[in-house]
């Protein structure tokens, strides 16, 4: 089963590990989805996003990623290819957070890109990780 993200022109496969959240669909316009982890409740928010001037390249989406304004630089860093997407993702520190960190995800598919992020305690991010990225290996856009 694919869930569209309306309004953001992506839609992605959830398998069993992820539900969406019912959301007013003026807030999904204007957010995205929001889904949550079955298992560890974590939220991830779907949603798209433009690129600046980082190119759309499994290069430019770990470019966008370093340029984000977290507390630190992502620690866990990581990008890959999965058929026509590029991936990158990372967890960052975060200040005035009660010590959760953050877990960001930028997909491409060459012509537009799509982010997934959310926060939570170290341990529950570590452990959704993997799950979060089969999850952006199945974004589609258009």
């Amino acid at each position: 089963m694919r869930v569209t993200v309306r309004d953001h022109a992506l839609s992605y496969a959830p398998g069993s590990e992820w539900i969406a959240d019912v959301m007013e669909p003026a807030t999904e316009a204007q957010l995205g989805l929001y889904v949550r982890s079955v298992e560890r409740g974590v939220y991830l928010n779907v949603r798209s996003q433009e690129a600046g001037d980082h190119a759309l390249t499994r290069e430019g989406m770990t470019a966008l990623l370093r340029a984000q304004a977290w507390a630190s630089a992502p620690f866990d860093e990581w990008s890959e290819a999965a058929g026509d997407l590029a991936i990158a993702g990372g967890t960052f520190e975060t200040t005035g957070m009660s010590g959760e960190v953050v877990l960001e995800i930028f997909v491409t598919d060459g012509r537009a890109v799509a982010n997934l992020a959310g926060p939570g305690e170290r341990t529950a991010i570590a452990a959704v990780t993997a799950s979060a990225r089969a999850l952006a290996r199945t974004l589609r856009f258009g």
